[in-house]
Parts: C-alpha cells; structure tokens; sequence
C-alpha cells in the first residue's frame, strides 16, 4: 500500500486529528486487538473510505495516535544538556499517567511500535548518562560509551516491560527510581555529583 501522507487541506487534518483522538482514547479503554476500523470511525464520525485516506489499517491508526502523543512528551524531556535523569522519569510518567493504554497496546502488533518510540526518547539521556560514567567506567574496563549506552537503554526497556507486563504493578515511578539510584551508583554519578561545588 502506498505510504499515506499529511495533507496541507486544514479540514483534512481535523479530520485526521479527530481520527487520532479517536484512536489514543479507545487503546484506553480495552485492548488493542478489540478495536475494530469500525469503531474508530464511528467514535470520529467520519466514513471508512475518509479513514483509509489517513491510515493504512486500525494498527497504523494507533501507533501514529500513540506517537503523536508521545512525539510531544519525547520533545519536551529530551532537552539537549538537561537532566538526563528528569528526562528518564518524565518519559516513564507518561506511562505511568497512560497505564491502561499500555497495558491495552501489550498483547497487540502494535506493542513493537510503542517499544521502539518509548526506546528512542530514552537514547539521549542514556547517552548522557553513559558519557558521565565514562570516567567512573574507563578506570575499571576499557568499555565503549556506546555499548553503556545500549545497557542503559536494555535496563529501562526492561523496567517497562515487567511494569507493563504486571497486571498489579503500580509502582512504575518508585521502579524507575530505584533503576536511576543503581546507574547512578554503579556509575558512580552521585559521588561526581556531590562532589561538585553545584551539588
């Protein structure tokens, strides 16, 4: 199918809005794979054939619905030398203030969507991260920032696969937490830190 693309027509794009406001709102209220093209349309108010002029099928809908949101998330915690820890906790808030999507999104193919945004936007602060432990790091093993960085990025993936995956877990944030003060530590950034005349 050919790739769909954004239309400069305002009336197309609020159409297109209500379509991913449509989307975003029904991953929230049961699974993924219950939604039908149907269903979005009818939550929109706009035909089937309006629909396949925006998305290629219900899993484009939301993963581009879920993007769009995150998109704007992702940008306001990616800040270029800021906080990679505030960064790292203001992504995972996100997911925290949209559990039930997440836990809608898990069993559906649009789960490698979400998995592959939610690890983008963790790339820069775990850049960050790694580069600051390289001093710590670079005196016990001669390890590429690239490679801390990968093993940054694995260990918060891994932080929201088992809080998705846990259908009682409602500790993302003390989860997070902990995962920062272990980096941290290990790292050994909380003595750097305190040793700062900032800290």
């Amino acid at each position: 199918m050919p790739v769909r693309v954004r239309s400069a027509d305002p009336r197309a794009e609020r159409v297109r809005t209500r379509l991913l406001a449509a989307a975003f709102a029904m991953a929230h209220e049961r699974p993924v794979d219950e939604i039908t093209v149907g269903d979005l349309v009818s939550r929109a108010e706009v035909s089937r054939q309006v629909f396949y002029r925006h998305f290629r099928d219900r899993d484009d809908a939301v993963g581009v619905a879920f993007s769009h949101e995150f998109q704007a998330v992702a940008a306001g915690a990616g800040v270029p030398g800021g906080d990679a820890r505030a960064s790292i906790l203001q992504l995972f808030a996100f997911a925290a203030d949209h559990r039930a999507m997440y836990r809608n999104i898990v069993p559906s193919t649009v789960t490698q969507h979400v998995v592959t945004a939610f690890r983008d936007a963790l790339l820069p602060a775990c850049e960050q991260i790694a580069a600051q432990g390289m001093a710590v790091l670079a005196a016990i093993a001669p390890l590429p920032a690239e490679a801390v960085t990968r093993f940054l990025v694995g260990g918060f993936m891994e932080v929201l696969r088992s809080w998705m995956e846990d259908p009682d877990a409602t500790d993302l944030n003390a989860r997070v937490s902990a995962a920062l003060d272990t980096v941290d530590a290990l790292l050994g950034i909380s003595a750097a830190r305190e040793r700062t005349p900032d800290g």
